[in-house]
């Protein structure tokens, strides 16, 4: 489905605003037909498999693309293309949080049940807190994009509150065992 506001785009910035939101619908289409192929029991477990790691990319497509064209709209003179474009991003947001909203709390669910259980158990993994951080800050980022943690019910932000305050613990006390990791190169560092 393509964007087509009310007025006539007047310059090249509402031109682009207007493409980037076209685009992120077609990709939320993707992602739709991509959900119903996982669901159906009849296809063969490697279509599905497929179909999964399709879905994967083209979230991170959509989130990256909504990001975009949030900054796109919000860059641009107000007026009746600004205001359609603003109205089509928070649909987009309304039926996304409806579509990945479970995913995105299990995501960050696993995230700080992970941080806590090594906390609890006071064995740390070399690397593990940046990792973790790395995952709960993309999280995070696409939270952002569906207009905040707060979108997805009352407890999310005191999770994310949980979560952030955990990484930080188990980062503190990997910085005092002296070992860090470059978590893009893997390699190991001694201070």
């Amino acid at each position: 489905m393509s964007v087509k506001p009310k007025s006539t785009p007047h310059s090249a910035e509402e031109r682009q605003a207007i493409a980037t939101v076209t685009a992120t619908r077609a990709v939320y289409d993707e992602i739709l037909k991509l959900a119903a192929i996982i669901k159906e029991d009849a296809r063969p477990v490697a279509q599905r498999s497929d179909a999964k790691h399709a879905l994967s990319h083209a979230s991170e497509r959509l989130c990256n693309l909504m990001e975009l064209a949030v900054y796109q709209v919000g860059n641009i003179p107000a007026g009746a293309v600004t205001a359609q474009l603003t109205k089509d991003i928070e649909q987009l947001r309304g039926q996304l949080i409806g579509l990945g909203a479970k995913l995105v709390v299990e995501k960050l669910e696993k995230i700080d049940r992970r941080a806590e259980e090594v906390l609890n158990d006071r064995d740390f993994p070399i690397g593990l807190s940046g990792k973790l951080d790395l995952a709960f800050h993309q999280l995070m980022s696409n939270l952002g994009v569906l207009g905040g943690p707060a979108r997805l019910g009352d407890k999310v932000p005191d999770l994310v509150a949980k979560t952030e305050t955990d990484l930080k613990s188990l980062s503190a006390i990997e910085q005092k065992l002296g070992v860090l990791v470059d978590v893009q190169s893997g390699k190991r560092k001694r201070r």
